[in-house]
């Protein structure tokens, strides 16, 4: 008996070490050595992120409540499709009102495709979960909280991305919970930043969303629905890079990367829903 509990034992220390290495096997520090401004260093972060610069984009900066009466309205003028991603939902009067406007958007004929993290959302509510899929809104979780995921349980999808017929993106750190609305009034309501984006750059962020959504799907999008010829739209170089927590590229993995790089320049402008308090070096 006691032979048969060590082996067991053994078999879990075993299995613990495999989980751990699995996530830990690749985290160095990140040291970058150069002293050019991140003005002439975009290139560069593009190149580390296994991205491209793209030119000819506009870009709008939404503050707080706001952002969410202007996605209201791109969500009903969308023609052929919509892409929504979220890491953190809660009923709400914020998600019964995004529920509707996808739901009507469905009814219409247009493909809506929603995908929301499996524990961020996990108070989103079922009747929220039955309209949207009665509605004819393609609906999946990221990492179900499930035995079969259980080796990425704590690979959470923190993107949050609204894809508009493949010609306008809206990123940012806006969440649908109730504390999102309004202007950080009072410490019931938080400010938050997000942009509205137009221009090639869309298409970097509707293959960010198909990488979650095959994932965890299994259903690949294509054609002009999703991905159109775009023309310019203004005179911004946009660079989008894609972060995962398991395969993102070596100048993706870390954004100690880009703040470090940042510091080239006299003055600089950070936004971030969160930050490790991890030293740079």
């Amino acid at each position: 008996m006691a032979i048969l509990c060590g082996v067991l034992f053994f078999i879990c220390v075993l299995l613990a070490v495999i989980l751990w290495s699995t996530n830990h096997h690749r985290d160095p520090r990140i040291r970058v050595e150069c002293d050019a401004g991140i003005d002439s260093l975009v290139g560069s972060l593009a190149g580390l992120s296994l991205g491209t610069v793209q030119e000819g984009n506009s870009v709008e900066i939404l503050k707080n409540g706001e952002f969410f009466d202007v996605v209201m309205d791109a969500i009903s003028k969308a023609k052929k499709s919509v892409h929504f991603e979220s890491f953190l939902w809660k009923q709400g009067k914020l998600g019964e009102k995004l529920v509707k406007a996808l739901c009507d958007r469905a009814r219409d004929g247009v493909t809506v495709r929603v995908l929301v993290d499996a524990k961020g959302c996990d108070s989103m509510g079922d009747n929220a979960c039955q309209k949207l899929v009665k509605a004819g809104v393609k609906f999946a979780r990221f990492h179900p909280m499930k035995l079969r995921f259980i080796g990425v349980i704590n690979h959470r999808d923190h993107r949050k991305i609204l894809v508009i017929d493949g010609r306008t993106a809206f990123v940012g750190g806006h969440c649908i919970v109730d504390q999102w609305m309004g202007e950080g009034e009072d410490k019931e309501h938080y400010r938050d930043l997000s942009v509205r984006l137009e221009g090639p750059a869309v298409h970097q962020v509707q293959s960010v969303f198909s990488e979650n959504w095959v994932g965890a799907t299994g259903e690949m999008f294509a054609g002009d629905a999703y991905f159109p010829k775009t023309q310019p739209k203004g005179d911004i170089s946009v660079h989008v890079a894609a972060t995962n927590p398991s395969s993102s590229a070596p100048g993706s993995r870390s954004t100690r990367a880009t703040t470090t790089l940042s510091l080239g320049l006299r003055r600089t402008v950070i936004g971030s829903a969160a930050m490790s308090n991890e030293p740079l070096r």
